[in-house]
């Protein structure tokens, strides 16, 4: 089997400030060492803190969201909620149960609020989202990424 060197990275994971690394070859390249790499959609970082995994998925959510409000703008609110309901949650989602405990969650429930505006037309500052998310039906995140987690463990517990 043939290996890429320009592909492959060294990712040392450790809590200490300082970290030393050596030097590693793939033949006679020298590997490069960062600080945090994707995997299977999912950022890890050296100090297995999620901050960096939650603002990519931000971006890239933020950026399908507006994919849909360029695309939906003149459509009806059933249409506008039927695509925000196919392209954005699951980005939101993805593998929540590996990284739910983070800290900055709140990113990913204003990405949420923002479409709920956006689908029911209302942007006044006097609304409540919470209002217009429960004319929409739709779960606050936190609640979805706990019954993944619970969806994982059970499956798990009971090797499925």
């Amino acid at each position: 089997m043939r290996f890429n060197s320009k592909k492959c990275h060294i990712l040392s994971i450790s809590h200490q400030r300082n970290k030393s690394s050596p030097v590693y070859y793939l033949g006679t390249d020298v590997l490069s060492t960062v600080s945090s790499h994707t995997y299977l959609g999912i950022t890890v970082s050296s100090d297995l803190k999620w901050h960096e995994h939650i603002s990519n998925i931000c971006l890239k959510t933020t950026r399908t969201l507006n994919f849909v409000r360029h695309n939906t703008y003149y459509c009806s609110q059933e249409a506008k909620n039927l695509a925000y309901l196919s392209l954005v949650p699951f980005n939101l989602e993805y593998a929540a149960a590996a990284w739910d405990t983070a800290k900055d969650v709140q990113q990913l429930e204003r990405v949420q609020r923002r479409a709920a505006c956006f689908v029911k037309k209302d942007y006044r500052h006097t609304t409540s989202v919470t209002g217009l998310l429960d004319e929409l039906g739709w779960l606050p995140l936190f609640e979805r990424r706990k019954h993944s987690r619970l969806t994982v463990f059970y499956k798990a517990f009971n090797n499925l």
